[in-house]
């Protein structure tokens, strides 16, 4: 009997730490339900089932780093889709944490829209969210969840990716990786680069010494205690880490975030609809839920 219940107990803990779910996700897929719980609720090098990959086209094609929000939405640098923003017809969504039995897990791309204050090549407002044709399939699939605040100077983040910014450094990674990082702060920062370059939706940390441990991939998540709190910008690479690391306050564009989720639950954003700024103007004139 006890030997029964060691087994059961095993077995118990073999799933949670691996969080296979019995489901796939779908449209209806309550979010709070599929939440990343911490790389200690993973399992090998998966670090959460939410860290994806936004590529224009196959294997090989311009790639960036995503966060998977909810069942249509990824969250990324508009920087970094921003060259195949209008040629989507390849682009696709690819999840890197995949069970043992299962292949990659991929979904068209549908959509993708940026904030109206954003501009290219510049730092405010650098985030877009791209909008599957379906959700992520996967039994370890999941989501992020966002950080309502801001913590304060000092603490250690995470962040993830695999090194296709330091190329000049070394190869990247064929798994994803991660490094800490440590914010600094905003007036700081702005004193080290072009004036007017930082703008006030940046986030700036403070980079590894090691070049090898720098990761800097276009739409690198930026994590604490778990959550969400900002993606890769522009304005730094890594054979120079003695510059911050320039990064979107995902806490600042919250109200963007979810006012296109709703949208696109609600039905007011169209699928394929490429007039994406008209669209956005209407939901500015409605409340977040």
């Amino acid at each position: 009997m006890k030997q029964q219940v060691l087994l059961l107990f095993f077995i118990w803990i073999s799933l949670v730490r691996s969080k296979i779910y019995d489901k796939f996700i779908t449209k209806n897929t309550i979010i709070r339900n599929r939440v990343w719980r911490g790389m200690a609720s993973n399992t090998g090098e998966n670090f959460g089932g939410w860290l994806v990959r936004v590529r224009s086209g196959g294997s090989g094609t311009l790639s960036c780093c995503g966060s998977y929000y909810s069942p249509l939405l990824v969250i990324s640098s508009a920087n970094c889709i921003n060259p195949f923003r209008y040629q989507l017809d390849e682009a696709n969504v690819v999840s890197t944490a995949n069970a043992e039995d299962e292949d990659y897990n991929f979904s068209r791309v549908d959509t993708v829209y940026f904030p109206d204050g954003f501009t290219a090549l510049k730092t405010n407002m650098d985030i877009s969210l791209v909008r599957l044709n379906i959700p992520l399939k996967g039994s370890m699939t999941e989501f992020i969840k966002l950080a309502p605040v801001l913590p304060g100077l000092g603490e250690t983040y995470l962040t993830f990716g695999w090194g296709f910014d330091s190329l000049e450094v070394q190869p990247p990674s064929d798994e994803p990786r991660k490094t800490d990082l440590t914010l600094t702060a905003l007036d700081t920062c702005k004193a080290k680069f072009q004036n007017g370059f930082v703008s006030d939706t940046v986030l700036c940390a403070k980079m590894p010494k090691d070049s090898f441990e720098c990761i800097y991939d276009g739409g690198s998540p930026v994590v604490w205690e778990n959550q969400l709190v900002g993606v890769a910008s522009v304005g730094f690479t890594c054979r120079n880490t003695s510059l911050p690391g320039i990064y979107t306050s995902v806490v600042k564009l919250t109200p963007f975030i979810k006012n296109i989720r709703r949208g696109i639950r609600s039905g007011e954003l169209a699928r394929r609809k490429r007039e994406i700024r008209q669209q956005w103007e209407s939901l500015k004139r409605s409340p977040s839920p």
